[in-house]
């Protein structure tokens, strides 16, 4: 019944964050501490950083060295700005609030250090309780903290348009979804609700005229495994709505800590994409959740480059090891 009146409170809150007469995402800022991006010099021409996934192994554990290098990196390439697929902070710990403010503040420091605007989908360890169901306190931790009007929103910047989402909402429906139905041992998968849904619907449509549009989220839809991903309910409605908008290039997801590549050969799942020219049929799929988080196996601690030319896209998976490089 707890949880349950957890998830009620957090429904509420998530429907203050948008009304009926809203047409698109709310507006989409960078972390606090973080840098507003400048206008590009060329709006068809620029530099985008992508990684994700940096929480600690345990609760009691520091930001590990990973984050901080790959900021290093960032603070070194200068990108325009970077999108960052979730779980910040170890998090789920909605009863110490001191802890999770002094998590917020550890990695708001490092971030800051990049000097670039960032740009966070949240993840389960941003929004879950314990029980890795979403949590209302949370939410309000995560939006004061992170300096956000809301979980989820959307920017421009140069010939593009960029949509973060939360993947983990509260909505009861379906079963299978409803992380209070699952086994107290099993992951439940994450969540998208209708009206958020709605919403980027009613996004994608206001930006279809975009030369490119960026979606970016914590759980996957096309991930390396399937258990622990992004409902599979979402996952159909999310996949045939996206086969309406050529422009889609890439949607960007966080949660298997790891890099993988969905697009092209088996052999070729760890290496970088194809180039993509943009309108094509489908948007590619990725995973980026090798920011310093306890790795999958075959996982390795990454950044992805991303580099709009006109109506190309480039993405450069760069591990932060050399052993690592694809072969």
């Amino acid at each position: 019944m707890k949880r349950f009146a957890a998830g009620f409170v957090l429904a509420l809150l998530l429907a203050s964050t948008a009304t009926a007469a809203d047409d698109k995402m709310p507006p989409l800022k960078p972390l606090k501490g973080t840098p507003t991006p400048s206008e590009p010099k060329d709006k068809d021409h620029f530099v985008f950083i992508v990684a994700g996934d940096n929480r600690p192994k345990e609760p009691t554990d520091p930001q590990g060295d990973s984050v901080k290098k790959i900021f290093k990196a960032i603070k070194d390439e200068k990108p325009a700005f970077v999108l960052w697929s979730g779980d910040t902070i170890y998090g789920k710990n909605p009863e110490d609030k001191k802890k999770i403010h002094d998590e917020y503040k550890e990695f708001l420091d490092i971030a800051a250090d990049g000097d670039a605007a960032v740009f966070n989908a949240p993840g389960n360890h941003e929004m879950a309780d314990h029980g890795n169901c979403p949590n209302a306190e949370m939410l309000k931790l995560y939006l004061k903290h992170t300096g956000q009007a809301a979980p989820y929103g959307s920017f421009d910047y140069g010939n593009s348009h960029f949509i973060a989402l939360d993947s983990d909402e509260p909505d009861p429906y379906p079963d299978q979804c409803n992380c209070l139905l699952q086994p107290d041992k099993t992951k439940p998968t994450g969540y998208i609700s209708a009206a958020q849904l709605a919403l980027l619907s009613s996004d994608l449509a206001a930006n279809a005229s975009k030369k490119h549009i960026f979606i970016f989220l914590h759980r996957p839809l096309e991930g390396y495994k399937k258990e622990d991903q992004l409902c599979p309910d979402n996952v159909a409605a999310m996949q045939t709505l996206f086969k309406k908008y050529p422009t889609i290039s890439y949607v960007i997801a966080g949660h298997q800590h790891m890099y993988y590549n969905a697009q092209g050969k088996k052999s070729d799942e760890f290496c970088s994409p194809p180039k993509r020219t943009d309108p094509s049929p489908e948007p590619y799929y990725l995973v980026s959740g090798g920011a310093g988080a306890p790795l999958k196996s075959k996982g390795f601690y990454h950044y992805v480059i991303f580099t709009v030319d006109d109506d190309k896209v480039t993405a450069k998976v760069v591990p932060l090891d050399d052993k690592d490089k694809c072969k």
